[in-house]
């Protein structure tokens, strides 16, 4: 049936993946607005989409305006979209695989159309950064993210399709909150995937077309990327993404990457991805991995100078590269191997277009998550291989000395209410604070979420509601941090203003266990009033 089904299209339809009018294609891919989009070419920009759609979506909108070939597909997508697609062509031919952009679906899907798969990344908003920050701002409605994705499940192709001929597969890293939230039939979703697609997806999309049965929840099979033949993109991704690595192995109880067999992709295929993304209109290339440092990583987790540096050598080199884009790296590889950092520095430097005060900088995403020895013990002990956990927060400043010197500025992570999170353990992170108060770093505190597959996933969900005292201690520190390093001396009077309407709505909603943080916030930490009851970082003793 399968075979029959593609060979009349085929045979009927000689203009390829253009426009299908009232047939469509057999197999259309698409995502929500913010998954689809480029932001200008920043990644950083796309973390806006984790915060309430009234608030940043009138900023944001410029960006989804849709970047369209001559045929009415987008020019980039996702990184994650384009290998599905790279499979699904293989498999099915190129004419019968079409990514759309949201408001071009009604061009390719039609009455040939069988399925219709979704790329998800955070669809309701759940992921570490949204959570944290719609939780903290209260207003402002649903997050970006949710508000698109929801969009483009009511989008009329998707709602008014022949339920019964064209099915609509949901995957992506976002498919658990789909479950989580028990939301596929309300979003009319006929198979929802977890798991990486390069194992099982094909099968998969033949049991579809041929219009056999499916399970409404399909977990894939784990990937082995030297035997899977995992096929490189063939149109560009957003940013110019391209994946060097993947999986980790440093076993973090609350992440999923640490699942994944790690592997590090041969170097000819990362320069495929690279000439791909260059001759397809991108000018900046962004390097997908849970850790760059894990390239050709030797054992007990000692850093391969000599293939890291040929590797970022290679990609600065290839013409037309302007930029190169870091996303996340670990803070042991740079105290075991200095060098490393300052072997790749002038290629990375030259190739940044951020500045602090004029000068270039690298930024990359470290995280940190505690200074307490006792939670990285329990869920994180791996973070400080190959040295022994109890040095941690000595690695830590280290490292972030060695980053500095280098003009590395990261941005840090910090977890609030871990599971096991004590008093103790929230003054260890404002000890390490104090510690690293003369580093340059972004401080990002995220509230705990458990994200199905990890080893934490039936821990219990933090809220601001239930933070202690301490916990918002370690969200105001960070955020006063950020402003003296971030922002010119002369913008301090916008934080005080904006932060004293503020106040109020915070005493409402959280009581009055925020209102010291806020106003040690605002540097009126001396204020008569806060003098009673301040535990203090070195001793936990109240005064």
């Amino acid at each position: 049936m399968l075979s029959s089904l593609i060979s009349a299209i085929r045979g009927s339809d000689k203009t390829g993946e253009g426009q299908q009018g009232a047939k469509g294609t057999t197999i259309v891919l698409t995502s929500d607005l913010p998954t689809m989009s480029d932001f200008g070419g920043d990644p950083f920009i796309a973390f806006l989409s984790t915060f309430p759609h009234r608030i940043v979506r009138p900023i944001l909108k410029k960006y989804f305006k849709p970047q369209l070939d001559e045929e009415g597909r987008p020019k980039f997508v996702s990184y994650g979209l384009r290998r599905i697609e790279s499979i699904l062509s293989r498999e099915f031919g190129e004419e019968n695989v079409v990514v759309a952009h949201p408001e071009t679906l009604n061009r390719f899907v039609g009455d040939e159309t069988r399925l219709i798969g979704i790329s998800s990344h955070d669809p309701l908003g759940f992921a570490y950064v949204s959570r944290t920050y719609n939780s903290l701002l209260g207003f402002g409605g649903d997050s970006v993210n949710y508000f698109y994705f929801r969009q483009l499940m009511r989008h009329p192709v998707i709602q008014n399709r022949n339920k019964e001929k064209t099915k609509v597969m949901v995957g992506g890293p976002g498919a658990w909150q789909i479950k989580e939230m028990d939301l596929q039939h309300e979003f009319g979703i006929d198979i929802l995937v977890h798991g990486d697609a390069e194992h099982d997806l094909t099968n998969l999309v033949h049991d579809v077309l041929d219009g056999k049965k499916i399970e409404k929840e399909v977990v894939m099979g784990p990937v082995d990327p030297e035997k899977d033949n995992i096929p490189p993109i063939t149109k560009p991704a957003s940013y110019g993404c391209v994946e060097i690595t993947r999986g980790c192995g440093r076993g973090c109880r609350f992440c999923y990457p640490t699942t994944r067999k790690r592997y590090s992709f041969p170097i000819e295929f990362v320069m495929k991805e690279v000439e791909v993304n260059i001759k397809g209109g991108v000018k900046s290339i962004f390097v997908i991995t849970d850790d760059i440092f894990l390239y050709e990583v030797q054992p007990r987790f000692v850093p391969n100078r000599e293939k890291v540096v040929e590797l970022f050598s290679k990609i600065a080199q290839f013409p037309g590269v302007e930029e190169i884009h870091l996303s996340h790296a670990a803070m042991a590889p740079v105290v075991v191997d200095p060098k490393m950092i300052e072997e790749l520095s002038p290629i990375l430097l030259e190739k940044t277009k951020r500045r602090l005060n004029g000068e270039p900088y690298v930024t990359v995403e470290i995280g940190i998550e505690t200074g307490s020895i006792k939670l990285m013990k329990l869920g994180m002990r791996g973070k400080a291989l190959p040295f022994d956990v109890e040095q941690w927060q000595e690695i830590v400043d280290t490292g972030l000395g060695i980053l500095n010197d280098n003009s590395w500025y990261p941005l840090c992570t910090f977890l609030v209410g871990s599971p096991d999170e004590t008093e103790d353990d929230t003054l260890a992170t404002l000890e390490l604070f104090d510690k690293i108060k003369d580093k340059k770093l972004l401080y990002v505190p995220v509230l705990f979420i458990p994200i199905k597959g990890t080893s934490w996933e039936r821990e219990k969900c933090v809220g601001f509601e239930n933070i202690t005292e301490l916990q918002w201690e370690v969200i105001s520190s960070a955020w006063d941090r950020n402003i003296k390093i971030w922002k010119r001396e002369d913008e301090r009077i916008l934080k005080t203003i904006g932060f004293f309407f503020y106040w109020t709505y915070l005493r409402w909603k959280y009581g009055a266990k925020s209102i010291r943080p806020v106003m040690k916030f605002l540097g009126l930490s001396n204020f008569p009033l806060l003098k009673s009851r301040v535990p203090t970082p070195q001793t936990g003793i109240k005064k």
